[in-house]
């Protein structure tokens, strides 16, 4: 290993230089001196010898000195050895075995070298990653499984494997991946952010750069639930790969029949086309866009994809009631207004004398919202209430109902089967037991400032959060702007199902996540209570030109959440069974959530079944199973296991109707498993940025010297060490020296 050499001479080195060539002069003079005795030749070697060992002691006399980092005191540096878990990572292109065990081979063919030379010196620690990534142990790192990850997310991945370490130093990391990064985030905010804590990057990629020709459809509805009569789009993407430049014609089918053709030029990684879409009457329609093959193209079984449209026929009556409004009051009405299919009543209070009713005038056009200003007036009697399919709650609302208004509302959710929504935590200023017996949490006085969500599997399953995008929904919420707060909570209900929890640290650095829900709900009665525990969700419907992509979002939340709390458990006239899938379109790997409700039903005779049929013709049969908590609820859940259309029939013994018959669809959204070509610029640009380099599989045992060195010449606190002090000097000189008497002895000088 080369050495940055300085000298700290322990006698001046005048005097050392002067002693030297006194000695040196000796040593001459004294093998002149035995001419007589041996030859010039057997004397000029032995003096040469002499001469040598008397360099090395005048070299130790100077004491050279070489320098090392100082070395951090306290925990041993980490060194972080993460590793790629997407999908994509299944692609056998290394030799012709799969992307992950060319990486799983390499890493136990260069074990010793690789991770004992590192083992060292650090703390050696194993991840892996796909859209987030997780510590494995290295049992799990040399033998894998097989990689499913949908998203791969390069950018999360170094930050979250180095910044799970809290306060350890961290020496370095080594990245191995095929380069596949399709969710978005900033990469190079990423590598800067480890350039600036000196932690180099040594990348590995993985796999063949090599496009195959493919063209990849998706499509989605500009909304979950439409309106009769409501004009509406169908958003239809085409990502290709080896086709830049080319015309499509694509196709759109309602019900199998023709309704319209679009040609495109597709240019860029995906371009977009809409089809305009109305409806007459309400039910679920079918609609399919299918694209007509390109010349040579892989794969055609991806272009086309299939769409379920619900339509209502009539307005959803939603009551909005703020005592103390804030933003999220302005931007909520707003976006209520918006959706034709609400009628919205909002009863506002601006102090403590003076309140103000918006109602909608009714009769007015559904694609258009107006509004006049009435006297205050809220639901006084049953009727009245009633009237309303959902009632939002803002701040403080216990100062503008009585105690009989409050008295109705649990009637409300138990007769009518209404909803209620408590849309900015704790909804009364004092304790209230009638409201707190409803909501599905019990709220603490303290909050959290500027934090983020994150799902819960439950929430994953939930339509409330499908955004109509091939991104994951809880990624699309790691994009989203932070949340002026959320109120905690002190427990949660029995029944409550928590959708969402905090994601991140508050402002005063405490851990939070699993004990703090952010939004949930419960069942109560015939009706559901949400309770969302959150102040700042405006600030999605104000969105930075950055993410302008995403402007729709807090509508679509807004709107989505109360057509899935009015319509989710609809029973049509005359119907004593409402079955219902959560959503009807789902991703390849999501779980399938069937729920029955029952109403005039005798629930000891009643077994539902349901009969899953899926594209391929093979079918499932899946026994619902009867909620304890909530009488006359069964459920059950169901996983595909391919992409397509599926039909799933419901059959009952008793009650009306039977059979009922649900359809949905399935796909594999997410282009980690479409286009697979390694991508080796986007891990250089990392290795570049941090200062590492970029590998080969054949390369990883000389790691440990490359992360050595760099560390060596990057730390800026160093100390000199004695060079000479080893086993190796001393060695040498006595070699030196017994190796000249030797030869003078042999030669009769002694």
């Amino acid at each position: 290993m080369p050495w940055n050499l300085t000298f700290d001479p322990a006698f001046p080195v005048p005097a050392i230089a002067g002693i030297g060539v006194a000695l040196a002069v000796l040593v001459i003079l004294a093998y002149k001196r035995a001419e007589g005795r041996a030859g010039w030749i057997r004397r000029s070697i032995l003096a040469t010898i002499r001469l040598a060992a008397l360099a090395g002691l005048l070299l130790v006399l100077l004491r050279p000195m070489r320098t090392e980092p100082v070395q951090a005191q306290g925990a041993q540096p980490v060194f972080a050895i993460v590793t790629d878990g997407s999908a994509s990572m299944r692609t056998p292109d290394v030799n012709n075995e799969p992307r992950y065990k060319a990486v799983a081979n390499a890493l136990t063919n260069s074990k010793e070298a690789l991770l004992t030379g590192l083992a060292s010196r650090y703390d050696v620690r194993f991840f892996t990653f796909a859209k987030e990534a997780r510590e494995v142990s290295l049992d799990k790192l040399l033998d894998p499984e097989d990689p499913q990850g949908a998203t791969t997310d390069l950018s999360e991945a170094v930050i979250q494997s180095t910044g799970s370490l809290a306060s350890r130093p961290v020496a370095g990391m080594l990245l191995i991946s095929d380069g596949r990064d399709n969710a978005g985030g900033d990469l190079e905010q990423a590598a800067v952010h480890l350039k600036g804590t000196r932690t180099p990057v040594w990348t590995v990629p993985v796999g063949s750069d090599t496009q195959t020709k493919d063209l990849f459809v998706t499509a989605r509805l500009s909304q979950n639930f439409l309106f009769v009569q409501q004009p509406a789009s169908l958003k239809v993407s085409l990502s290709q790969s080896g086709y830049a430049g080319h015309y499509a014609k694509v196709n759109l089918y309602r019900e199998d029949e023709h309704v319209g053709a679009q040609q495109v030029m597709l240019k860029g990684n995906s371009v977009s086309v809409d089809f305009p879409v109305k409806e007459d009457a309400k039910g679920v329609f079918r609609y399919a866009v299918r694209v007509d093959p390109l010349p040579g193209e892989a794969v055609t079984a991806n272009n086309s994809r299939t769409v379920f449209a619900r339509v209502v026929d009539e307005k959803s009556r939603v009551l909005l009631v703020e005592a103390k409004p804030y933003w999220d009051s302005k931007f909520l009405l707003r976006a209520l207004q918006k959706d034709p299919n609400l009628e919205v009543t909002s009863v506002f209070q601006l102090t403590p004398d003076k309140a103000f009713a918006i109602a909608e005038k009714p009769g007015s056009d559904p694609t258009t919202k107006a509004a006049v200003t009435q006297g205050v007036h809220l639901p006084a009697s049953r009727d009245e209430l009633y009237r309303y399919d959902c009632l939002i709650f803002g701040k403080e609302i216990d100062t503008l109902l009585s105690s009989e208004q409050l008295a109705l509302l649990r009637t409300y959710l138990i007769e009518r089967g209404g909803s209620i929504v408590f849309s900015r935590g704790r909804a009364y200023e004092q304790d209230n037991a009638v409201l707190s017996a409803l909501e599905p949490v019990e709220w603490s006085d303290e909050s959290l400032r500027h934090a983020r969500i994150e799902l819960t599997p439950e929430g994953l399953d939930s339509p409330l959060f499908a955004f109509g995008r091939p991104l994951a929904p809880d990624l699309i919420l790691r994009e989203l702007p932070d949340l002026v707060s959320i109120t905690k909570v002190q427990s949660e209900k029995s029944l409550s199902v928590i959708l969402a929890r905090v994601a991140q640290q508050g402002e005063v650095g405490e851990e939070l996540g699993a004990q703090i829900a952010a939004i949930s709900y419960q069942r109560f009665g015939r009706g559901k209570v949400m309770s969302i525990g959150t102040a700042g969700l405006w600030r999605w419907a104000f969105m930075p030109p950055a993410l302008s992509e995403y402007d729709d979002i807090y509508q679509r939340f807004w709107s989505q959440m109360i057509r899935w709390l009015i319509f989710e458990s609809e029973f049509l006239p005359g119907q004593e069974i409402s079955f219902r899938t959560s959503q009807y379109a789902y991703n390849l790997g999501e779980r399938v959530l069937f729920s029955v409700r029952t109403q005039f039903v005798d629930q000891q005779d009643y077994r539902p079944e349901v009969t899953v049929k899926a594209p391929d013709g093979s079918s499932a049969l899946l026994a619902l199973s009867p909620d304890d908590e909530a009488p006359g609820t069964y459920s059950a859940y169901y996983q595909p296991g391919q992409e397509g259309e599926f039909e799933a029939v419901l059959h009952s013994a008793i009650g009306e109707p039977r059979p009922k018959s649900e359809r949905f669809t399935v796909y594999a959204d997410s282009i980690e498993s479409r286009f697979v070509a390694a991508n080796p610029e986007t891990l250089q640009r990392i290795s570049n940025i941090t200062g590492g380099d970029t590998l080969t599989l054949e390369r990883l045992s000389g790691l440990p010297q490359l992360v050595e060195a760099f560390e060596r010449a990057a730390r800026k606190e160093q100390k000199p060490t004695d060079a000479w002090d080893t086993m190796e000097v001393y060695s040498a000189l006595i070699g030196l020296l017994a190796l000249e008497w030797i030869a003078r002895r042999r030669t009769g000088l002694v």
